[in-house]
């Protein structure tokens, strides 16, 4: 008997198109993917991050609403309006799935509506710089309203996995995120950033403390080349942080602010190498793009970061300046090591990390929850999921069963 269609709504994020970060990436990649075979996927855009008041995108229908735009309320102000949204418009949905931890503090009240939900979390965002300590305490509580009555809850990190295990007894679904294996050949949009291919190291993301954009910065000051480091990336939230990082009197850091589509896939697709100065997060998908694109990654030893980049990487201790500038410069003088690791990179993103088996995964994990009329992740200490292996175990063991 055929299953039916799903319906699902995506709330948390800043939208689609991806303008954004790692959650908008997924979602769209996610979105489009479900949307083709049929399924009806609503994604929630902020207006503020909304550059199209088109009603669909690649497929997925979109709605925009406004938010408070300050740091601390921009993701539970527009959660809430959608919440409105959704319950007056009758949007007739099946699954709620919220994208970052902070949206929980909702699951009470959709809890007493019957809603069924599903939560995807990226770590200890409790722990994260940028964050005043009402916040960290306000992500503390919703971590654990999380575990407690979502239906499901992702973590796209075998780290974060194991964290909720520790601290709320609770078996989460991995589901990493996903890249496409690419080689980019046209360079034509270099010029307008002053650069040419394999001239430059690259960082992409957002210009924020968690990233360690800083440790980048003042690693890189200190390395004997004539390649140049570009920081893709912006933060409206962070401004006097971002002038520290500006403030830099070397001439060969460059930042272009936010990049996308095309000049970003040059960018991207033909650095020199890639840095990944992660001081806490989750799985980054910019990491993840760029392995794919072949770049040679030089990453922190978090382990969130080692579950990503195994042995296709550089690494060196998370936050120490002077042995990123070391791997930098080992970098820098040794073309034939980089084009080794290129290879291994790609390679690891092939076998680990696509966006069909992702894809596949977050269907599996709807359809159990629309099945079941108890939480799908177990709570039982023996459940067969929780026997720990080790990073490439599990994570060949969700290729697997996405296969």
């Amino acid at each position: 008997m055929p299953q039916s269609k799903l319906k699902i709504a995506m709330l948390g994020s800043r939208g689609i198109p991806a303008r954004y970060g790692g959650s908008e990436t997924a979602i769209e990649e996610i979105g489009w993917r479900l949307a083709q075979e049929g399924n009806r996927i609503l994604v929630y855009c902020r207006r503020h991050n909304s550059k199209t008041e088109n009603g669909e995108h690649r497929g997925i229908e979109r709605i925009v609403l406004p938010s408070f735009h300050r740091k601390n309320w921009d993701t539970p102000s527009h959660t809430f309006l959608s919440l409105l949204d959704l319950l007056f418009h009758t949007r007739n949905v099946d699954i709620l799935h919220f994208h970052g931890v902070g949206n929980s503090i909702f699951l009470p009240f959709l809890k007493l509506t019957g809603c069924k939900t599903v939560v995807t979390v990226d770590g200890p965002d409790w722990e994260r710089p940028k964050w005043g300590w009402f916040a960290k305490r306000v992500l503390k509580f919703s971590a654990w309203m999380t575990a407690k009555l979502a239906d499901c809850t992702i973590t796209d990190n075998l780290v974060s996995q194991k964290l909720y295990r520790e601290l709320f007894n609770l078996s989460t679904e991995y589901i990493p995120y996903g890249a496409y294996v690419t080689h980019e050949k046209e360079t034509d949009e270099l010029a307008q950033y002053g650069l040419i291919k394999d001239d430059y190291f690259l960082y992409v993301g957002r210009l924020i403390p968690d990233k360690g954009c800083h440790v980048l910065v003042k690693a890189f000051e200190k390395v004997r080349t004539n390649k140049k480091l570009v920081l893709v990336g912006d933060n409206p939230y962070f401004p006097k942080y971002i002038q520290e990082l500006k403030s830099t009197t070397d001439p060969r850091i460059i930042f272009t602010g936010y990049v996308y589509d095309r000049p970003y896939r040059q960018i991207c697709g033909n650095a020199y190498g890639y840095c990944h100065p992660l001081i806490v997060d989750g799985t980054s998908p910019q990491l993840l793009q760029a392995m794919a694109f072949g770049n040679c990654v030089v990453a922190s030893d978090l382990p969130e970061v080692s579950d990503v980049v195994g042995d296709a990487a550089f690494r060196f201790p998370c936050g120490d300046v002077d042995a990123l500038a070391a791997a930098l410069q080992e970098i820098a003088d040794n073309p034939p090591l980089v084009a080794a690791y290129r290879t291994k990179a790609q390679e690891r993103v092939r076998q680990l990390f696509n966006w069909e088996d992702v894809t596949a995964a977050h269907k599996r994990v709807y359809q159990r929850v629309l099945s079941k009329h108890v939480k799908v992740n177990s709570l039982e200490p023996n459940a067969d999921h929780m026997v720990r292996r080790d990073a490439d175990q599990d994570q060949q063991s969700f290729r697997h069963s996405a296969e």
